[in-house]
């Protein structure tokens, strides 16, 4: 295996894992905020949406103009950005199926992006700058950590939805 195809490999397999916890928790429950936890659903997946943009296709190409088109990138980083609140905007933010259809559409672009890049591209500085990531490799590797660390916040998530 080549770096590429470990790092596609490491996304998919982080990926199913958030796929099995948004299958265990109903929709209906995807907007409760427990106060011990203060996050939810919602608000977990259109970060991840968010952050995996940046990281998975604008990092690696780019400003994507189908990314434009379905997601007002503006309204994405007030209500799931690093200093926004899960419990604010609810009313605002898109329905909880709108972003499973985004949430599959992002990474329907991640997997074309990781098709198209070369090896020796790896190294080269992302497309746009990154606060967390200054190569190509270095933003694809925190993809699948980042996400990595939000199942575990969606899993603790699962775990208190289940005992209410």
């Amino acid at each position: 295996m080549n770096a590429i195809e470990i790092i596609k490999d490491q996304i998919i397999s982080t990926k199913e894992k958030t796929d099995n916890f948004i299958k265990n928790i109903e929709l209906e429950k995807w907007n409760t905020s427990p106060e011990i936890l203060e996050t939810n659903m919602n608000w977990q997946i259109g970060h991840l949406i968010l952050a995996n943009y940046l990281h998975g296709i604008a990092s690696i190409s780019g400003a994507n103009e189908k990314v434009r088109e379905r997601i007002n990138m503006p309204d994405f980083i007030k209500f799931y950005g690093p200093n926004s609140s899960p419990k604010m905007f609810l009313d605002e933010k898109p329905k909880n199926e709108e972003l499973l259809k985004l949430y599959e559409f992002i990474f329907e672009l991640i997997y074309l992006e990781l098709s198209k890049v070369k090896i020796e591209e790896l190294n080269n500085a992302t497309e746009i700058p990154n606060p967390s990531a200054k190569t190509k490799y270095e933003a694809l590797t925190t993809l699948f950590k980042h996400q990595s660390w939000h199942n575990g916040q969606i899993a603790i998530l699962n775990r208190i939805l289940s005992n209410n």
